[in-house]
């Protein structure tokens, strides 16, 4: 009774500390030049463009009009990805008059609302496994 009871732990607290790796692609940057930046946060504090705030954040490469971002050693549970295309590598999400953005970008889910960020519940997603997402560049 003690080994079964002692397997049971070690098997919970295996399923509690699995970590996943999670590779974000973004479909239609304007080319291939410069980077593609993502944030994955795993709440709604910061989100979507508070590096300080997010988990983790990668510059990735990008290739063929798409990017791509790898984040590492994600605990299961629920997360929210923004990204965008800095075309000319200036660490920033270059805007327009009225705050328009001038390079793509994207977020999980493909969540968007009309003048805004989304919400982080909007983009939020449950990690369970080694995943892959692909966001819809606008």
């Amino acid at each position: 009774m003690l080994k079964v009871l002692f397997v049971s732990i070690l098997a919970m607290t295996s399923i509690a500390t699995a970590q996943f790796n999670l590779v974000v692609k973004g479909k239609g940057t304007q080319n291939n030049a410069g980077t593609f930046r993502c944030l994955i946060f795993k709440n709604a504090v910061g989100f979507p463009k508070d590096p300080s705030k997010a988990v983790q954040f990668d510059n990735g490469t990008i290739a063929a009009q798409t990017g791509q971002c790898v984040f590492e050693n994600l605990p299961a549970g629920t997360y929210a990805v923004s990204t965008f295309h800095d075309k000319n590598n200036n660490s920033k999400l270059d805007t327009g008059l009225f705050g328009i953005p001038q390079e793509k970008f994207g977020f999980s889910n493909n969540a968007s609302k009309p003048f805004s960020p989304p919400d982080f519940q909007q983009a939020a997603f449950q990690l369970k496994a080694n995943s892959q997402i692909t966001i819809n560049l606008k």
